[in-house]
């Protein structure tokens, strides 16, 4: 039998809180190599794309795959299918309600492990629909005293400074550049679609952490040659980036130029058990490049599945 979850249904069954333990417990399993890392793919549409994201759990014997527009049409609810990846049977189709989520608690944990644990200032660039998870989360592993907001529109970025301001209890201001968002700022969020980039090395404090979840184009490539440490969610993910053609990825570039060693590009994952440095002075700048979903999806997929069964929740269905 397969249960079926509503979207409404597994929003229920998973917070801020859990997710970032649920995100921990599926960094150890990555560093123990037991997560199969398969890319997100776009599939071209009349308009848009359609998003495909995948990837599996091999000790908790799991595997599944995230579907739903993307691009023109992002935004709109997406649809997940949860395996058994021993016996291959079909356990869960819920509607996926967990994409800024997972964000917010991947970047979270990046926080934790990799700004200094002073940090009181926020700067972040881009206020789309992952912004306030990201704030969120790193208001819940550090004392934020103040957050400032840039966004080309100067409307949305005055609402959004005010929803957030709401939404983690500390004074969020709209500033009126980037460099102005990002100045003395201890942490520093980029979450842009923007095909140039949106930060600069010269912008930064010393001692900042950087934390890129938009396009690869977003960061200039002055950010990485200043970093002490480069940190990535995946680096097959990063290597199989699906739109490298309209978008640069800056990275990349830096390898293929020789001017960073491929091998010296860290996996969060390593960090997160001990087996990667993190930072090791408060002076340092550090990157984080989120690698954009995948077996950490199917994680969030199989602990709101995993609850609806223990309590209960959802539909039963035959096939």
């Amino acid at each position: 039998m397969t249960l079926l979850l509503t979207r409404r249904e597994a929003a229920s069954l998973l917070d801020l809180p859990q997710a970032m333990a649920v995100t921990r417990d599926v960094l150890r399993e990555q560093a123990a190599g037991a997560a199969v890392a398969i890319p997100p793919r776009h599939v071209r549409m009349v308009r848009g794309a359609l998003r495909i994201v995948s990837g599996a759990l091999l000790e908790s014997r799991r595997a599944g795959v995230r579907t739903g527009p993307a691009v023109d049409l992002a935004g709109k609810p997406h649809t997940a299918m949860l395996y058994d990846a021993e016996s291959g049977d079909l356990l869960c189709i819920m509607g996926y309600p967990f994409a800024t989520l997972r964000t917010g608690a991947t970047v979270g944990v990046a926080t934790d492990l990799l700004a200094r644990a002073d940090a009181r200032q926020i700067g972040m660039i881009g206020t789309g629909r992952n912004a306030l998870s990201l704030l969120e989360a790193a208001c819940h592993v550090r004392p934020v005293e103040r957050i400032r907001v840039y966004s080309r529109n100067a409307e949305r970025r005055t609402a959004f400074a005010e929803q957030a301001q709401t939404a983690v209890g500390v004074p969020v201001e709209p500033a009126a550049d980037a460099p102005s968002a990002v100045r003395d700022a201890a942490v520093v969020y980029v979450a842009t679609d923007s095909l140039t980039p949106a930060l600069h090395a010269d912008w930064l404090a010393p001692g900042a952490f950087v934390a890129s979840m938009g396009r690869p184009s977003e960061l200039d490539p002055s950010v990485y040659l200043a970093a002490a440490r480069v940190v990535v969610g995946h680096r097959k993910h990063e290597e199989e980036y699906f739109d490298v053609g309209q978008y640069q990825h800056h990275l990349l570039e830096l390898v293929k130029g020789g001017q960073i060693a491929w091998s010296d590009v860290l996996e969060l994952c390593d960090v997160a058990v001990g087996h990667a440095p993190g930072r090791s002075a408060p002076d340092q700048i550090v990157v984080f490049k989120e690698s954009q979903g995948g077996f950490g999806d199917i994680a969030f997929a199989n602990w709101a599945y995993t609850q609806a069964v223990e309590r209960g929740i959802g539909q039963q269905w035959d096939g």
